[in-house]
């Protein structure tokens, strides 16, 4: 029977609802470490109008994860925060860090940390952007690339492009497999980056990098740590070597 709960984590997220994310958390954090959501204004992020109200409701959402008392706050989903570029990602790392009382950072700066933090400087995306979103995908380069990493190959899920809830289908299996014959085709590359979110892959990281030998970071992994490192929170083994560097 737990005494006290040792942290409360905040994530900004910005779809409208939450699934995937909440089970891969809870699949790796401790027991008495809490997750809090609260949500922007996103259906499908190749929508303009949709990633642009959310970008208004940030200070907004910063308030409600205050009034849960949370120790840390994540900001997730680069078509958000990357909505911009670069400069843009600066100027709402600023807004949220001056609208909360404890540390806050983005799901992108906590990608680009992990990736440092496994010496990975080329990497392959595993992306389930579409091709009207192009736009994404560039972002995403671009603010790595300024971070030293490079995206060396994108690859897609099985050969296609799927909405957030076209992937709630996806099984870890299938996410597994997809993933383990998009890293054989591309061996140069220092490690290997799951993008999204809505993709369960807490279960699939450790097995994978022992098939491919090389580490394999995806966005839950990289939220979770983010979250967890900065408050000196370690996490049990069978998550991949991300989190076990904590």
């Amino acid at each position: 029977m737990l005494d006290k709960w040792r942290a409360r984590i905040g994530w900004i997220h910005p779809r409208v609802n939450s699934d995937v994310e909440i089970y891969d958390f809870y699949q790796a954090a401790p027991k008495d470490v809490v997750l809090v959501i609260t949500h922007l204004e996103v259906v499908d992020s190749a929508r303009k109008e949709e990633v642009e109200a959310s970008l208004q409701q940030l200070e907004r959402a910063v308030e409600r994860l205050s009034l849960a008392s949370v120790d840390f706050i994540m900001k997730n989903g680069a078509p958000v925060h990357l909505h911009h570029g670069n400069e843009g990602h600066r100027k709402i790392l600023e807004r949220l860090r001056a609208a909360s009382k404890v540390p806050v950072t983005t799901s992108s700066q906590a990608l680009a940390h992990a990736l440092h933090a496994l010496g990975a400087k080329t990497i392959l995306v595993i992306s389930s952007w579409r091709k009207e979103s192009v736009h994404m995908s560039d972002n995403l380069r671009n603010f790595l690339y300024s971070e030293g990493i490079e995206i060396a190959a994108l690859e897609g899920i099985a050969g296609r492009q799927l909405s957030s809830y076209e992937k709630l289908d996806l099984t870890p299996r299938q996410i597994f497999h997809n993933a383990l014959e998009a890293s054989c085709k591309h061996p140069e590359v220092d490690a290997v980056y799951i993008q999204s979110g809505t993709m369960a892959t807490m279960g699939i990281i450790d097995e994978l990098e022992q098939q491919i030998g090389k580490p394999v970071v995806s966005s839950n992994s990289a939220n979770i740590w983010g979250s967890l490192k900065p408050l000196n929170i370690k996490v049990g083994t069978g998550f991949g070597r991300l989190l076990a560097s904590i």
